[in-house]
């Protein structure tokens, strides 16, 4: 793939360098409609400047580029810390991780891949629950950038995953041997074309957890499914009062949308007098660094943290030394977490 370069952009916008490179550093001494001609062109052809002229002559960055909805959100944080841990002691790549957050934005993602990929801002790329183009994802095959899913799982891209389906039949077989039978279930959005971006381990999960009610015959109810966006506390808290204003009476809920919106519905769940796990038993999935330590501990569906962020660690400098033929996909067993709240 040609790399558009300033000299094209000065081309293409009637002007020269001088004036493009003022535009792109934002100098006040252009005028604006010279301006928005220049940003208008620089979008259409993907151009992002190269971080350094270093840089620019030996065509690497010395980064692996961290791509998540949120940095801050706790599962994310963990993950990275996990290929932080991995690349600290690692004598192949002793460089640095530089973290993007999108903001659960599809728009805001399609930036930050492309703004790394034609700025030669990594040397691979490690994205954590994002969703992208068909046509990014051809963009980076062409430019042998790796590019390292978490989970998701897609053409022209490697993957490293826990085995989702089973996590979620884990926890749908724990709670009917159990005697619940109406599970609630709080996921992302497990449909393809979705208003708000396809889940892949929510369809996973759920899927699992599915299977896991037709082999006990119990079928599943559409009334007891809700769906998160942000997958947050205050999420879990509200989507036990839409359970209580439909008037269904759950036995269980299985958050396959993770701990932190497990901890909303625990929340929720206490604010109208329902014990935990004697009227409604509760299982999350990750199983955070607080889970044992919440009032009642959380029972979750883990998955392994370290050897998540070794593995993805140890596959992105594999891709980025031309050790993989192809594309690669990763699965890691995941384990049902027993504690109080179920």
């Amino acid at each position: 793939m040609k790399h558009v370069t300033i000299k094209d952009i000065a081309k293409l916008a009637g002007v020269n360098k001088s004036t493009v490179s003022k535009v792109i550093n934002n100098y006040s001494n252009i005028p604006e409609q010279t301006r928005k001609k220049i940003l208008k062109i620089i979008k259409e052809n993907n151009y992002y400047p190269f971080e350094s002229a270093q840089r620019l002559g030996r065509r690497k960055s010395d980064i692996i580029a961290f791509v998540s909805s949120r940095i801050s959100a706790n599962f994310n944080i963990d993950v990275l810390m996990a290929i932080e841990d991995k690349a600290r002691f690692d004598t192949r790549y002793g460089h640095g991780i530089t973290p993007y957050s999108t903001f659960y934005d599809r728009n805001v993602a399609s930036q930050h891949m492309r703004k790394i990929l034609y700025g030669k801002k990594a040397d691979a790329v490690i994205a954590l629950a994002i969703n992208p183009d068909s046509e990014i994802l051809l963009e980076y095959k062409k430019a042998g950038l790796p590019l390292i899913l978490i989970e998701n799982r897609m053409v022209n891209a490697h993957s490293v995953n826990t085995d989702n389906r089973e996590g979620g039949y884990m926890a749908g077989e724990y709670l009917l041997n159990r005697g619940r039978k109406r599970i609630g279930l709080i996921c992302g959005w497990p449909a393809k074309r979705s208003k708000y971006g396809y889940s892949y381990v929510s369809a996973e999960r759920k899927a699992g957890f599915e299977q896991a009610l037709k082999q006990h015959g119990v079928k599943f109810d559409k009334r007891y499914l809700e769906l998160t966006t942000h997958y947050s506390i205050e999420e879990g808290i509200e989507i036990v009062e839409k359970f209580l204003k439909k008037r269904i009476k759950l036995d269980a809920i299985f958050c396959i949308a993770g701990d932190t919106t497990a901890i909303g519905v625990m929340q929720g769940a206490k604010k109208h007098g329902i014990k935990i796990p004697q009227d409604l038993a509760v299982i999350g999935y990750d199983d955070s660094l607080y889970a044992p330590f919440l009032n009642p501990s959380l029972t979750t569906i883990r998955q392994p943290i370290d050897k998540l962020g070794g593995t993805v660690f140890n596959l992105a400098v594999d891709a980025m030394n031309k050790k993989i033929n192809g594309f690669k996909h990763i699965e890691i067993e995941p384990e049902i977490i027993i504690r109080e709240s179920a």
